[in-house]
């Protein structure tokens, strides 16, 4: 029972956490060449490559989501780099946590495999040069 209430209370501290965490992934990629996030009323930051929209970064749940085409999402489901999600847009989307520091690399790294994609070219991602 009592692993259960410090469980509760590790997660509750986490929340302003993960809010900074958000912000910093909205940060990095608002680095990268041709992206821009848009702020929405409802909290959310919408993360665009010029006019494609690239994902979403949500700071009240703490979570990023993007969109893949269905082999593409399901492949990243199945390795664990993303979960299904019940979309917040239209479209067959996958969301990432963000937690802790390892998340802000994974999702970093979902968020360049769309914007490669996008840009029709290959390779990982590396945070001196996205691009």
């Amino acid at each position: 029972m009592l692993r259960l209430r410090l469980a509760a209370l590790r997660y509750d501290r986490a929340v302003p956490r993960a809010r900074a965490l958000v912000d910093e992934v909205a940060t990095e990629l608002d680095t990268w060449p041709g992206v821009h996030i848009e702020r929405e009323r409802d909290g959310l930051m919408v993360v665009r490559y010029e006019q494609h929209e690239l994902g979403v970064l949500d700071e009240e749940r703490g979570v990023a989501e993007l969109y893949f085409a269905d082999p593409q999402r399901d492949a990243l489901v199945e390795h664990g780099d993303a979960e299904p999600a019940s979309p917040l847009r239209d479209g067959e989307n996958v969301i990432h946590n963000v937690r802790g520091p390892s998340d802000i690399t994974a999702v970093l790294e979902l968020f360049d495999r769309r914007y490669r994609d996008l840009r029709g070219e290959g390779g990982p991602y590396s945070s001196s040069d996205p691009g």
